[in-house]
Parts: structure tokens; sequence; C-alpha cells
């Protein structure tokens, strides 16, 4: 690790364009132009298709009987009970056919109203009346309608809750979707909450999560590039985007990232998280996530890209910068001072759930000077009577927390926090009174753990509380300068790193701060968009001209 190229990373302009494959501009403040050959070339990425998970099994026969001893064999019947094969006689002729779908995957009613009835009542006079097209425009009008002669491809849309419709002497398959398993209603979000704002929640599926987001972004330019991951659960996956906003290099890359994934179950965007990231070893989190459709619809405005997975109730914000896991929509619909308050609370509450515990170890320790005499004796007192080291005692007492905490997590809700805070109470009085800990580390541990819930992501708590007892070793034995040393550590490799080609600690460095950042500005002053992220459209009040420059940019900041 180059010390000096990461400090003269962090202090002076930036290096990212020669230090990564993908940057999104250099950083000395002028943007580069985009033309059109450029733009025709970051836009020949393409998200993954299902075509490209799916086995070339040839196409369908002309002979009913075998395509349907095909099916039943490809998919193990009767073993396997899912498949349902629904033989009928089309209309008053002699015509049989057959209709494949799967059970559990498909609404009866629907199936029964859009495909058995109509097939039962079609009526064939001539050989004209079995063109596909015919049929498609004429029989089938309820729903989607397609066709398709792979058998690889009918054998995905049965699985999708589709309904295959087989004839005889007919070698294509007519296909109407009739989805209709059961779905998850829309819920608040359970960890996100807010006191002022929507109380919508994103569910586990995919379309209904869009539609959340289309009616917020009411605008031609919201783009949706769906497309599947996972080999074996082929997943539906999302990009979600501005397309007169948002930068095309990041969106180039956003599909560049999945399209390479190889992995074959994806059950949660968590997944997609962990397999696009650019420091999977990194403690702190480099992809926002949020289950809250509003502050997903704001970010996608701003120039953000967002992911969305099928069964997930979390989308995926990227790039991430670390201002935005101290964040939270509701700061958006507050007054400027108000959630210009909160976010600082929020800051404040970030250093004590990181910083607090190692601290008191390393001055109790190593630096009682900086302790006022009556407080130094105060503690002295509590202290006299508890037998083991003030270090394992700071280390005895987290962890007992982390496992409470843990625990109220997996019982069941009912119980959960009654648990969580009597046996809190329990334990540390407990504690307290067999002289095993000092009344001051219990409220040492318990301002922590209040501290670390003022952090609104989840993630984000996970990495403080890992990093608490990082600093905790350090303090254990080197004290202030353990903790310090260890720090310039971290945060100097934190400033080096990037999200999608822009540095995680923006818009505070290596760039000026922005208007939105840990201090919020009156919205009326947020004239201009993340710069960090490079958007084609820099704006958000337009005021005038449109299309502004970065050189308009950086005036209006200077003002």
């Amino acid at each position: 690790m180059d010390i000096k190229k990461m400090l003269k990373k962090y202090i002076v302009a930036d290096l990212f364009a020669h230090q990564n494959e993908f940057s999104l501009g250099k950083w000395d403040g002028k943007a580069e132009p985009i033309t059109p050959e450029a733009n025709s070339k970051v836009n020949e990425s393409s998200m993954p298709q299902i075509k490209d998970f799916i086995q070339d099994y040839g196409t369908l026969s002309t002979s009913l009987i075998t395509n349907i001893k095909w099916f039943k064999t490809h998919f193990t019947y009767p073993r396997n009970s899912g498949l349902v094969v629904r033989e009928v006689e089309v209309g008053n002729a002699s015509l049989n056919g057959v209709v494949l779908f799967m059970d559990g995957q498909v609404d009866w009613e629907h199936l029964d109203r859009s495909v058995m009835v109509p097939l039962m009542n079609m009526e064939l006079k001539n050989d004209d009346d079995m063109n596909i097209d015919k049929m498609k425009a004429e029989v089938f009008k309820e729903g989607k309608v397609s066709s398709d002669s792979q058998l690889g491809q009918i054998t995905h849309s049965i699985l999708t809750g589709s309904a295959a419709i087989l004839l005889e002497n007919m070698k294509e398959a007519i296909i109407v979707q009739v989805q209709g398993w059961e779905k998850k209603a829309i819920e608040s979000p359970r960890t996100e909450v807010v006191v002022r704002g929507s109380n919508e929640g994103f569910t586990e599926e995919l379309q209904t999560n869009l539609s959340m987001i289309r009616r917020r972004l009411r605008t031609p330019d919201l783009i949706v590039e769906e497309g599947y991951v996972g080999t074996l659960s082929r997943t539906e996956i999302a990009i979600v985007y501005i397309k007169s906003i948002a930068n095309d290099e990041l969106v180039a890359e956003v599909r560049k990232r999945i399209a390479t994934i190889k992995y074959d179950y994806i059950g949660d965007s968590g997944t997609i998280e962990q397999l696009i990231e650019e420091h999977s070893n990194s403690f702190y989190p480099n992809i926002l996530s949020t289950e809250r459709p509003d502050w997903t619809a704001s970010h996608i405005a701003d120039g953000y890209v967002s992911i969305m997975v099928n069964n997930s109730p979390f989308a995926l914000i990227v790039p991430a910068h670390f201002p935005l896991f101290l964040q939270t929509v509701e700061d958006t619909y507050l007054r400027w001072p108000y959630s210009s308050f909160i976010r600082f609370i929020r800051v404040v509450g970030f250093v004590i759930a990181l910083y607090l515990p190692s601290v008191y170890v390393a001055v109790a320790n190593y630096h009682q000077e900086m302790i006022p005499t009556t407080l130094m004796l105060a503690i002295a007192g509590t202290r006299e009577v508890v037998p083991i080291p003030l270090a394992a005692e700071i280390f005895m007492l987290e962890a007992m927390f982390e496992i409470i905490r843990e625990a109220g997590v997996r019982i069941p809700s009912v119980m959960g926090p009654t648990i969580g805070i009597v046996g809190a109470l329990i334990l540390g009085q407990a504690a307290v009174q067999a002289n095993i800990v000092s009344p001051i580390v219990v409220i040492i541990t318990a301002t922590t753990a209040l501290a670390s819930y003022t952090i609104p992501n989840y993630n984000m708590q996970f990495a403080t509380r890992l990093l608490r007892f990082v600093n905790l070793i350090a303090a254990s034995f080197l004290g202030l300068v353990g903790i310090v040393l260890l720090s310039l550590m971290l945060w100097t490799d934190r400033s080096t790193k990037n999200s999608f080609g822009v540095p995680v600690l923006a818009p505070i460095t290596p760039h000026r701060a922005d208007r939105d950042s840990i201090i919020r500005r009156a919205i009326n002053k947020q004239i201009f968009r993340p710069f960090s992220i490079r958007p084609k459209e820099v704006k958000k009040q337009y005021t005038g001209k449109q299309h502004e420059s970065h050189k308009s940019r950086e005036q209006g900041d200077a003002e």
C-alpha cells in the first residue's frame, strides 16, 4: 500500500482515472463532455437476458403426443407434482390440445377465463383458422399473449406462471400470462421508520416496487432496464434511472457489473450488493440499501442509479457516499434547521458509538491526567472492588449487550423488546451488585448502545459495532495513541476508496462540500444536483437556462 499516493489522493485532486479502470471523470472540477461516439460506446453493454440462461433443447414437433412426452420427461412428471397437464378438445372440432402450467403459479379464475373457456369455445371452419397470429388476436384476447417454438423458452414461461397451449399439427405454442401466486401487501418500512413521510415500503414483488417508483416519477425519461441473474434462480433484476439526468458511464458500469455475475442462486438484493461492490473486505458498506420507495425515487431524481431485485424488499442505490448512510428521507421533508440539527445528532451518535468505550479505556488506563481529580477518585472508588481489568470489563459488557441485541431480533416480535429491556436491566444490575463491573462502565455501554441506534442505516450500524471492538483492542494496548493511529489508517484508506467511480467521502472530500451533506441548506438554495456523480443535468431548479455547465455550478456554490 503506497501511503504517499494515498495521502496525495486525500489532500490533492483525484487520481482515480489512473488507479482504476472506471472513473466518472477527472476530479479537477471540469468534467469532460461526452461525445456522441463515446456515448454510443458506453451504451454497448446490456442487461443479461433469460436467453443467456436457457439451454437449447430444440423446437416443438408437429406431433402433440411427442411434445407432451418431452415436457413430462423434462419436468419428471408425474413424480414432480408441480406440472399440470390439462388435455382439452378445441371447440366443436376433433382437434386435440393440451394446456401446461405450474400448480400454485397461476390464478385459476384467470386461467379459466382467459385460456380454457376461449379454447373450448373456439370454432375452426377451415385451415386459415389455425393461424397463430389470428388465434392470438381473435381467441385469446385477455392478458399478455405471445407465441414461441423453442422448448427452452416455453419451459421458462411455464415456470414463471404462464400457461402454454399446444395444439395438434402446430409447431408453435401460445403463451398466455396468468400469474397468480400469493403476494405480500404493501406495508410500512420496518428498518427505516420516519415521523414525517410516506408509510409505504417495498414488497417482494418487483413489478409492484417498480409501480411505486413510476407513481413518484411520472416522466417518460424514467428508464427501467430488466434482466435476469442466477443460473438456478433466474431472478429478475432491474436498473432504474432517468436518462436525461443519470451519467451514461455510470449506467453502463452498473450494466457491466450485473452482466458479469455468474452466481447460481440470487435470493435477495444483498447478494447482488456483495457481488458488484468494489471492496468486499471493507468494514463500511459501499452500496446504499433502502426499503423506502420515496427515498429511492429521490436519489433517482438526483442522478443516482437504483438496482431492484425480485423477491427482495430492499433497493440498492449507487454510487454510495459516506454522508448518505447518516441521512433519511425525512430530512428532505423538514425545514433546514430541524433536519440539520437531526443530522448533527446522528454524526455525534456515530462518533460516540464508534469511540466512547475505547476512549474511556485509554484515558482511564493510560492518561489519568486528562480526567479531573474528583472524577478520577469517583471512578477509582467504583472500581475498587471490581476484580477484573477495565478493558476486559468493557469487552464483557459490550459482548453481553450484542448478545441481548441479537436475541431481541430473533425472538418473536411480541416478546423481543421485553426480553431486550428486561434482560439488559437485570443483567446489568446483577453484574454491578456482584462487583463484576462498575456502574460507570454500565453507563458507558448503555450510552454507546443508544448512540448506535441514531444511525439510520442497518449496514452502517454493523460497521460501527465491529469497529468499536477494533478500537477497544487498540486502546487496550496503546491508549489514545493506538486509537489515533488506527483511525488515521482506517480513514486514510477509506478516503482513497471509491464507489462506482466516485470517492466514498464525496461530497466532503476531495471536492467541496455539497449543500445537502452533513449540514443541510435551505431547500430553495439547493439549486444543483450532487456534483460528484456527474449528472447530465446539474440544475434541480430551473430559474433560467437549462443544461448549465459545471463552471456555472461552481459559480453558484461560490455565491
